[in-house]
């Protein structure tokens, strides 16, 4: 049997062989006569946080307010639309001015390319004063002469707080007495009443003056 010859490879087949990884790695990067490019980037300025079409952000998303026609303002992220989804407790105007206009929770809507977020407001009215209406007042000895005072529960803007109790004192009860508003003179003189609630007290001043009693 003829042994088998190895035969060495040409010059020109070695120097094919080193070019062979080059010439794929060409093939593998083109697209017929067009060069591959870098894959395309979908973060443009519309989808930035800011962008038109970022998620609403509103800033505070969550207050409270502590009078009626008290307010706060709020922002958000990108424009958007205002709306208040409780105008029974809160409004809001196009630039996001909230106002407090009766006691609960408000929601406040912002709405951009059919994208939304909700703020919350809380509406309290917290006691600041009792107004006693009149704050001076003349009576005349006994039952016949008497004078009526209101008392009012407000918030620190002056809005009335219903549901509040009010307790009804008389500094000098040897001057004049009071019952639910009610003031009686006892002896000609001056005193100071007061209406109190949860310890906030508003004060009337009382004068008590001898009038005569009219003749049948």
């Amino acid at each position: 049997m003829q042994a088998i010859q190895s035969r060495r490879p040409t010059p020109a087949a070695r120097r094919m062989l080193l070019a062979a990884p080059f010439l794929l790695a060409t093939l593998l990067g083109c697209d017929g006569d067009k060069a591959v490019g870098p894959h395309p980037s979908f973060s443009g300025a519309g989808n930035g946080p800011n962008g038109k079409n970022a998620t609403v952000r509103i800033t505070p998303a969550n207050d409270t307010l502590d009078a009626l026609n008290d307010a706060v303002q709020v922002s958000a992220n990108v424009p958007v639309a205002w709306t208040s989804l409780t105008p029974s407790v809160t409004t809001v105007d196009p630039t996001g001015r909230v106002l407090a206009v009766g006691p609960g929770l408000g929601l406040i809507e912002a709405l951009a390319n059919r994208k939304a977020d909700t703020a919350r407001v809380l509406v309290r009215q917290i006691l600041r004063a009792v107004q006693v209406t009149p704050d001076s007042i003349s009576v005349g000895l006994g039952p016949l002469f008497p004078a009526t005072l209101t008392a009012v529960p407000a918030d620190a803007n002056g809005y009335p707080i219903s549901g509040l109790p009010v307790t009804w004192t008389s500094d000098a009860t040897a001057v004049a007495t009071v019952l639910d508003g009610v003031v009686t003179g006892v002896a000609v003189g001056t005193t100071t009443v007061r209406a109190t609630t949860a310890g906030v007290t508003g004060t009337a001043k009382v004068v008590v003056e001898d009038i005569p009693t009219p003749y049948p």
